[in-house]
């Protein structure tokens, strides 16, 4: 071959270059001690939420809205359609979804879907069975006596103590319920209104008027209602009777726990029990719970309704997918791809919480050669699922926004309250040098969350 051809094939257009990222997890967590958990027997349900209407049409009722779990999903319900889903996705993370009624029973239309599919699965009994109620719980209160008060506060702040009410009501303000057990007996229960529920380890009993006489089957007693914009921010006990329990409803109280209204929020910081009662989100409110025991579950009138269920494992962490192919281009060339779904969950269970997810990276190396990470940028573009009452804001909200990883960015924040999980696909963009050689180049990227 002549050195004519020689070079003219040295001037033929470049190969490709082929950069891979190893995606690797660095996720900052620590332990918080949780409450115990109650003996179990055999046949309960250890799903996250337990729907334990054995017959209802529609016992897990979602048209539209989100109902998003941590866990499994089991609904007891034999009815020929036991649960429907209208216009969205029941999500179980990490979980299943199923019942006795299943696959056929669980029954979609405009577009609804369950995530992951139903599978056939035997009822569970009641996994809060053995609880003691009121008033023979320990933690139930002894005072006062009839006639039972009456609080309704209307503006500015107001702290009050344990004990048995006739009902409780806020329309303005701040109303502080210090530690401990609240018994509502009056059907018109307790009411947040446009106002602010606070308290740290508190349960909320909803009695009958009856009361200190249980519910007679079948009796709707005192309902819960956070409504037109109300918001509460409540914890539960760590240790006692109800350790773990936000909400607790006479096993034979019918009246249930609400919310509605765009601003909406409830954030129990622990379990819901209501046997008997129907757990309700509608027009946009937010409803988040470490567990659900309920008889049925519903979410209607927005998209932007929701209730989530996210067990309190006392842990925040980090998952993404380990590895990733970036795909190729020529020196001088630009690739871009996808890492795939970036998932921080925080099971810390905090009246206050929030997070910072950051991003680093190592060059980009083929044996010698390599692609510093001057060349290497990210976005992590907007969040493609948030389960909670958090607000979360992306590091690089679209491609415009991309920086470096030539030094640790910001991925993803986030503010608010109880346990959440929010998830986001990032985009990594590799701008080749013109003098890079040709070859497949690996690297790492590092996601970690605190």
């Amino acid at each position: 071959m002549s050195a004519r051809e020689r070079g003219r094939r040295r001037r033929r257009a470049p190969r490709a270059v082929r950069a891979a990222v190893l995606a690797l997890v660095s996720a900052l967590a620590w332990a918080v001690a949780g409450p115990p958990h109650l003996a179990r027997a055999a046949g309960e349900c250890t799903a996250s939420l337990c729907v334990l209407s054995p017959n209802a049409a529609n016992a897990l009722y979602v048209h539209p809205g989100s109902l998003q779990v941590t866990g499994g999903i089991l609904v007891n319900s034999t009815n020929s359609q036991a649960a429907l889903v209208s216009g969205t996705t029941v999500i179980a993370n990490s979980g299943t979804i199923g019942g006795p009624a299943a696959p056929a029973g669980f029954a979609t239309s405009g577009g609804g879907a369950y995530s992951p599919v139903p599978t056939n699965q035997a009822a569970g009994t009641d996994p809060y069975a053995a609880l003691a109620q009121c008033p023979a719980a320990t933690a139930c209160p002894t005072t006062p006596a009839t006639p039972y008060p009456t609080i309704n506060h209307i503006t500015g702040n107001q702290t009050i103590n344990p004990g048995v009410y006739t009902s409780i009501t806020n329309l303005g303000g701040t109303l502080t319920l210090n530690p401990g057990t609240y018994v509502i007996t009056a059907t018109v229960g307790m009411t947040i209104s446009g106002g602010k529920l606070v308290g740290t380890g508190v349960t909320i009993y909803l009695a009958c008027p009856s009361y200190p006489t249980a519910c007679a089957a079948g009796t709707s007693g005192a309902a819960f209602t956070d409504q037109t914009g109300g918001k509460t921010t409540l914890s539960a006990p760590t240790t006692g009777a109800f350790s773990g329990m936000t909400f607790i409803a006479d096993r034979n109280n019918t009246a249930g726990v609400a919310v509605s209204g765009s601003g909406t929020q409830i954030t129990a910081g622990g379990a819901i029990y209501t046997a008997a009662g129907k757990l309700s989100a509608a027009g946009g409110g937010k409803a988040s719970f470490t567990r659900a025991v309920v008889d049925t579950i519903e979410t209607s009138s927005s998209n932007s309704t929701q209730i989530s269920v996210i067990p309190n494992n006392g842990t925040l962490s980090i998952t993404l997918p380990t590895t990733a192919s970036l795909g190729s281009a020529a020196p001088g060339g630009t690739i871009s791809a996808a890492l795939g779904s970036v998932t921080v969950t925080d099971g810390r269970g905090l009246a206050t919480s929030s997070w910072t997810a950051t991003v680093s990276a190592t060059n980009f190396a083929n044996g010698g050669q390599t692609i510093t990470t001057a060349n290497v940028s990210y976005w992590s573009g907007p969040a493609t699922n948030i389960n909670g009452t958090v607000t979360t804001t992306p590091g690089q909200s679209d491609v415009s926004a991309k920086q470096a990883l030539s030094s640790s960015r910001t991925a993803f924040t986030s503010t608010g309250n109880g346990n959440s999980s929010t998830s986001w696909t990032p985009t990594v963009v590799v701008a080749i040098p013109a003098a890079a050689v040709i070859g497949t180049y690996t690297g790492t990227v590092t996601h970690s969350v605190a």
